[in-house]
């Protein structure tokens, strides 16, 4: 009988330590004190770990908790892009990252910037972690070191260049005398308004003109600019007594012996007078170009 008892106490004897033990196993599913806990292999069932100690890789749950799908789930910290530490999908880490969307000081809302900040858990291995400049696995200016030691320091934007001055003044498009008409509205539109003024006078042929009156008319498509277009005592590119206003406005509003203006075109190797070149210019003021014409 007595040899009966003393199995009993040795059976509870043993009993004790392991209740014991399976007391101090956490509960809730949240303990990941095993070391290779969060690799996304279960240890506790291959015996590497106690049990209990790898809750994160071993949660039953996990395909039927998406919300809490990513492998870094229940360790206090979020994991999501543009919350936290990017490491896991957006929405696969809601129970941490919920957690850390709570009111908090100013101080602890947003990581401390600038040189000497290692708070990336990467931080001092060798590899930027940073965004735009690193893998992007921490957030920016929390793995100073490492990307200060690659030269990864993001380079300061440069200038705007400062945009050039637009070109005024007659001829002064950088495509004047090519022609063709840049001026907008009645060319291309890629200089200013009178800055390609002989490419845009060329390339405008004279209109037939109305029968001129005695006294002389407006119908030539270059009245009124304040230029006498009339041949024999201006630039000729309108038949006679078309440009009245403009020819009598500059004295030139009936025919005289006054000499014709001088040829601004002369020496350009183009003839600029009438019935032998652009007729730009009036008959014998070009007289070097059309030499020969």
């Amino acid at each position: 009988m007595a040899s009966g008892w003393a199995w009993v106490l040795a059976a509870a004897a043993l009993a004790f330590p392991l209740a014991a033990a399976a007391q101090d196993v956490p509960a809730g599913g949240t303990n990941n004190s095993c070391i290779f806990a969060h690799d996304g292999e279960c240890d506790e069932a291959n015996g590497t770990c106690a049990a209990g100690t790898d809750s994160a890789d071993c949660r039953p749950d996990a395909a039927a908790d998406p919300a809490n799908s990513c492998r870094f789930a229940f360790d206090q910290r979020c994991d999501e892009p543009g919350k936290g530490s990017g490491l896991c999908a957006a929405g696969s880490d809601t129970a941490d990252c919920t957690a850390a969307a709570a009111p908090q000081t100013p101080a602890q809302t947003a990581p401390p910037q600038g040189p000497g900040d290692d708070s990336c858990p990467f931080s001092r291995d060798n590899e930027c972690d940073e965004p735009i400049v690193g893998s992007g696995a921490c957030a920016a200016g929390t793995d100073t070191s490492d990307c200060k030691a690659k030269g990864n320091s993001p380079a300061p934007a440069p200038a705007t260049p400062a945009a050039p001055a637009a070109p005024t003044g007659p001829d002064s498009c950088p495509f004047a005398r090519d022609g063709e008409c840049d001026e907008p509205g009645v060319g291309s539109g890629a200089c200013a308004a009178g800055t390609d003024t002989t490419d845009c006078k060329a390339g405008q042929a004279p209109a037939a003109p109305a029968a001129p009156s005695s006294g002389g008319d407006d119908s030539c498509q270059f009245a009124h600019d304040g230029e006498c277009d009339d041949p024999g005592r201006g630039t000729g590119l309108c038949t006679a007594g078309t440009d009245a206003t403009d020819c009598s406005a500059t004295g030139e509003g009936s025919p005289s012996t006054a000499a014709p203006a001088a040829c601004p075109f002369t020496g350009d190797g183009e003839c600029d007078e009438p019935d032998k070149g652009s007729g730009l210019c009036a008959a014998g003021t070009d007289a070097e170009d059309c030499r020969g014409k």
